[in-house]
């Protein structure tokens, strides 16, 4: 979407960043556009490698190829990652979660700048629901590596609900949105009320999704052959073989009631090589304890809505995972109502995300509404309590709690513990659990000040948050007045200093030299895979092609560049026949 600002136009692009996939889209006029990536492709494996001849970091579908021969040589799934401070190897390189998705989001913009013949630097982009204060952080600090201004962090299922055009009934209704994507699981009711479109409540669990159905049904065909995936440790290649014949079987399962697989021989498991036949009753039966997990979060979400599964109007499916026949099995025995599934479910979140942007652009073709929020997670304060007579520490005191509608602003009321007490320390937490250790800490403000007198002098605790994530703190202390604040937000400051300076250098090649564009690095990747699997006579005409890219690169000259570009992406597509799914 272009927002006219001061003469000049400024891109906004809806992005989904997912698990398995990500995706970008774009509102122009009355329609929605998913952005094609190098390939033609609108779906962007989120997979990042380091070709082992070149040392490029590659992208997408050429990473995950990759992957598949070298699994050491990247890496997939960081989303489930985010927020936390591992590193994954990568060769002989180490990448945060946040620089992997940088990655993917780069690529993300190089697309959509090559596609839409400008700049791009704005976006909306998506996460699950129930993704920690931690979690949205390090979306956002990946977004702003990879060169955007984050306008919204938007929640998938409201994205979800505005792509399947909710927003346009006249009607109130309430109805839920059942996520199940590639590594995340939401589950969110909203209420459609005079234009306003409202979240309600939302659950789930943001370390469950497709992979986990993948990864049972690789027990469960080891199960056949006598095997265990522990006897697969030490043989990565031989081990993500096994989980891509697998994810294989799930998608045929979820078209036809039977399919073969076959089993590759392995160090302690067949001596040989095994075709089995797995029925959809099988795997559903493997499926069961990933659905058993799902009840609780439905159920939550409902509770924290206030309401039952009658008073639903719709339940709506959204993310690759619901193509699975189980899952509208699950949800309709779950909520009593058969759901509705959109025919492309893997693009609505990315179509969403690109309305919400149009909202801001203050698109004419977008009808205006007000979209409101929840918090994820309660947030509050460390507080002590007596117990049998002993002060004990350690008790989450919540002040915005779950689902609670933001921005908002909420005050509570604490006192000191000790005669003559003249500090106190605000510990900030977010979470759900009773005691503190169970919860994520997000930062402490200092209270000085108060009067010296016996125990129970009051402050009051005031927390403000808004639609951005901004985690506004103040104290106050009742006999002076005196004010102590404090902000945390969602900015990205997880990323600081050197390694934040660390971080830019890595992203840096990716804009550096023409040939570490994206687009072209992908295309080179592809083309020498390519290179090694077809016969002699057709890899003549290929060098041909793949070195006079190579000497467009080198000369810097665009227009060459994209000529070469163009005949040998044409050529890849005609030797590479290979079924996408």
């Amino acid at each position: 979407m272009k927002e006219r600002e001061s003469g000049t136009e400024s891109v906004i692009i809806g992005i989904d960043l997912g698990t398995t996939m990500s995706a970008a889209a774009i509102v122009q006029g009355a329609s929605i556009e998913l952005i094609p990536n190098a390939l033609g492709e609108l779906l962007t494996p989120s997979a990042v490698a380091v070709d082992g001849r070149s040392g490029s970091t590659v992208v997408g579908r050429t990473a995950k190829d990759l992957l598949a021969a070298t699994p050491s040589c990247g890496a997939f799934n960081f989303k489930r990652l985010m927020g936390r401070d591992d590193e994954l190897p990568i060769g002989e390189r180490r990448f945060t979660p946040v620089e992997l998705s940088a990655y993917v989001l780069d690529t993300l913009r190089a697309d959509a700048e090559r596609w839409l013949g400008t700049r791009v630097d704005r976006c909306v982009v998506t996460v699950p629901a129930y993704f920690s204060e931690a979690q949205r952080a390090a979306t956002r600090a990946a977004a702003r590596l990879a060169g955007f201004t984050v306008e919204r962090i938007l929640n998938e299922p409201t994205a979800a609900a505005l792509a399947y055009g909710l927003h346009a009934k006249t009607d109130e209704s309430q109805f839920l949105v059942f996520d199940l994507g590639g590594g995340t699981f939401d589950v969110c009711v909203m209420e459609l009320f005079e234009g306003t479109l409202q979240v309600r409540s939302v659950a789930g669990e943001s370390s469950l999704g497709g992979e986990d159905f993948t990864a049972a049904l690789v027990d469960m065909v080891l199960a056949q052959v006598d095997a265990t995936r522990a006897q697969l440790l030490g043989q990565p290649e031989l081990a993500l073989t096994l989980h891509r014949r697998c994810e294989l079987l799930k998608r045929k399962l979820a078209r036809w009631p039977r399919a073969h697989i076959e089993v590759p021989a392995f160090e302690g498991g067949p001596e040989r090589a095994t075709a089995i036949e797995i029925s959809r009753e099988q795997a559903e039966r493997a499926y069961k304890p990933l659905f058993d997990r799902m009840v609780g979060p439905c159920r939550a979400a409902l509770r924290g809505a206030e309401i039952t599964a009658e008073d639903l109007d719709e339940v709506i499916l959204v993310g690759g995972a619901t193509r699975m026949p189980a899952v509208a099995a699950f949800v309709e025995s779950l909520f009593g109502r058969a759901p509705l599934i959109d025919t492309e479910p893997d693009r609505v979140v990315a179509r969403g995300a690109a309305l919400q942007a149009a909202l801001i652009a203050r698109d004419t073709a977008i009808d205006d509404m007000v979209v409101t929020d929840v918090a994820s997670h309660s947030l509050g304060v460390e507080v002590t309590r007596d117990i049998g007579g002993r002060h004990v520490s350690g008790y989450f005191s919540p002040i915005i709690h779950r689902n609670t509608v933001i921005p908002t602003a909420r005050t509570e009321r604490y006192s000191t513990l000790e005669r003559n007490q003249t500090q106190i320390t605000l510990v900030v937490y977010e979470g759900e659990a009773r005691r503190v250790r169970d919860n994520v800490k997000l930062g402490e403000v200092e209270v000085s000040g108060i009067p010296r007198g016996p125990a129970g002098q009051s402050v009051d605790v005031t927390f403000t948050f808004d639609l951005d994530g901004i985690l506004g703190v103040s104290a106050e202390v009742i006999d002076t007045g005196q004010r102590f604040e404090a902000v945390f937000s969602r900015s990205g400051e997880e990323l600081a200093g050197e390694r934040l300076e660390r971080a830019r250098e890595r992203m840096s090649s990716l804009r550096s030299e023409p040939g570490e564009r994206p687009r072209y690095r992908d295309l080179l990747a592809r083309a020498e895979l390519l290179w090694g699997e077809i016969p002699a006579d057709e890899r003549r005409e290929l060098e041909a092609h793949i070195q006079l890219f190579e000497r467009a690169l080198a000369d810097r000259d665009p227009d060459a560049i994209e000529a070469a570009y163009a005949a040998l992406h044409e050529l890849c597509e005609s030797l590479d026949e290979g079924e996408r799914w």
